[in-house]
């Protein structure tokens, strides 16, 4: 067969000629993209990376990767005018320039926000001391780039035909779903939020949550974990946190103690103030105590004791428990030195039969026996 014959033959709706030429065009397309690429590798990169705004470094970068498939979509776009294609090459050619093009910016939109992301709101979370903004930034991340090829995959179904109204009312009803199993997730996860965005507390910090203290080791995306006074550790939902009354004991300047002194009904009014003022004054001499919040009443009377109120303050939060500890020890042997008798439970027992009576520590044994 002649070659003009061969050359002259259609095949759907275009000559041999014009595929050659339409394949030579796609051919330079592409390598227009490689050399863009390389001019983009070895020229512009190089001048944006000298710069020190880092804008422009992520625009090139995200531009990178995408530039040879955009050369290849100029080549189809240029070398269809040469064919005159009937269907179904038609439609096929459409799609081999739209479903690109919406590949092309789903990817450069995908490097953007990757890029954008981790150079600034990043760089943001890693200067906080809080590690839950480290944890929720490449969760939005990922969500933003799930966004994103989504739109562009119901773009592209939507170009090769598709129907996509029943497509996105099913994703709406899938999504309905999903989010009432995963409802005390996200309950957490938001919780998660609000304790970033309030800071009642920070990593290191003591805190009581609900009657649960202990100090806090990591502050995740459903969870928070605090290692308490017994040395265990209690997770807890940052959704349960977000409800809860958080006492953050960190925060306070001192600690408050409150405790009491018990003397004997056998003290006399001038032996209670010497009490009152020797108990106050011992606590003010330790070190650690603020001396100036510091005082002793007489409070009470006990059923089996008068009882001396003592109030002092801890400035030095670390060592709380060695000088509670100390404040109480001093008091024992200043009271013991100056001769006060620190009062115990007692129970008193009274025979009927006549005017005696036995007064003895409860929980000591006693047997009464009634003759008549």
């Amino acid at each position: 067969m002649p070659f003009e014959s061969i050359a002259s033959e259609t095949y759907f709706g275009s000559t041999l000629l014009e595929y050659v030429l339409f394949f030579a065009v796609l051919g330079a397309g592409a390598l227009l993209g490689r050399s863009l690429s390389f001019v983009y590798r070895r020229r512009l990169q190089v001048k944006a990376e000298a710069t020190e705004t880092e804008v422009d470094d992520i625009i090139l970068h995200s531009l990178g990767g995408p530039i040879v498939l955009l050369g290849v979509i100029f080549g189809v776009a240029v070398g269809r005018e040469f064919l005159t294609p009937v269907e179904p090459l038609q439609s096929v050619l459409n799609a081999s320039i739209e479903i690109p093009v919406v590949v092309s910016i789903a990817w450069i939109a995908v490097r953007l926000t990757d890029g954008f992301i981790d150079t600034y709101v990043m760089e943001y979370a890693e200067e906080t001391e809080s590690k839950l903004d480290d944890e929720l930034v490449p969760i939005a991340s990922r969500i933003t780039n799930i966004a994103i090829v989504s739109i562009a995959g119901i773009v592209i179904l939507d170009s090769v035909g598709y129907d996509v109204t029943a497509i996105i009312a099913s994703l709406g009803v899938g999504g309905i779903a999903v989010a009432f199993a995963s409802r005390k997730t996200m309950a957490d996860v938001f919780g998660g939020a609000h304790i970033l965005s309030t800071k009642p507390f920070l990593v290191g910090d003591v805190v009581d949550v609900n009657g649960t203290a202990g100090t806090v080791e990591e502050i995740g995306l459903r969870t928070t974990r605090i290692r308490d006074f017994d040395g265990r550790t209690v997770t807890i939902p940052n959704s349960d946190i977000a409800n809860a009354e958080v006492t953050n004991i960190t925060s306070e300047p001192s600690r408050r103690v409150k405790t009491f002194v018990g003397l004997n009904y056998d003290t006399t009014p001038s032996e209670m103030d010497a009490a009152i003022a020797l108990a106050a004054e011992t606590a003010r001499g330790v070190d650690g105590v603020d001396s100036e919040q510091t005082g002793a009443w007489f409070w009470e009377y006990g059923d089996s004791a008068m009882q001396i109120r003592l109030d002092y303050f801890i400035t030095d939060l670390r060592r709380w428990k060695a000088i509670r500890d100390e404040v109480n020890r001093s008091i024992q042997r200043a009271f013991a030195d100056a001769g006060f008798d620190m009062a115990f439970p007692t129970r008193t027992v009274r025979i009927e039969q006549g005017a005696d009576t036995l007064t003895e520590p409860v929980g000591a044994s006693a047997e009464t026996e009634r003759t008549g």
